[in-house]
């Protein structure tokens, strides 16, 4: 019996590659594509290089799925700006209007988006089996 795809590009907050691993994993066989968010903020704290990382070792482990990373920069426009130049293709920014259409020009030119932080998203920070946790989340009930 083939499976039913399910919605699993529903945004997940990572806080490290076990967290993004653990998104995948649970999307193998049931959909298309995972969409891994950082935590507000971690452009900043974490930087974007680790990001990158992440998601280039995701996308190398899970090639069948279409892994979309979004770095979130909260309100620091200095951040997003390292971001594009460390090749992030997605980043959240909290700034205002007219701080965001610099930052979106500029990261339109380099192939990057400019997104708005989900109204609803599965953050992994405590979870004890984050597999179990995105599998229900994206729909999944026989994991």
């Amino acid at each position: 019996m083939a499976s039913a795809k399910r919605n699993t590009a529903r945004p997940v907050i990572i806080h490290g590659i076990a967290d993004a691993r653990a998104a995948c994993r649970a999307a193998m066989g049931r959909g298309e594509a995972v969409t891994l968010w950082s935590a507000r903020g971690a452009g900043g704290y974490m930087g974007p290089l680790w990001f990158a990382e992440i998601i280039r070792q995701t996308r190398g482990e899970f090639p069948t799925l279409t892994i979309t990373g979004v770095l979130d920069c909260d309100a620091a426009p200095g951040d997003a700006l390292a971001a594009i130049r460390a090749g992030v293709q997605a980043i959240a920014l909290t700034a205002k209007p007219t701080v965001k259409a610099r930052i979106r020009n500029i990261a339109s030119a380099e192939n990057a988006i400019l997104l708005r932080r989900p109204a609803k998203a599965l953050d992994l920070q405590s979870s004890a089996d984050p597999e179990a946790y995105c599998r229900r989340w994206f729909g999944i009930r026989d994991g």
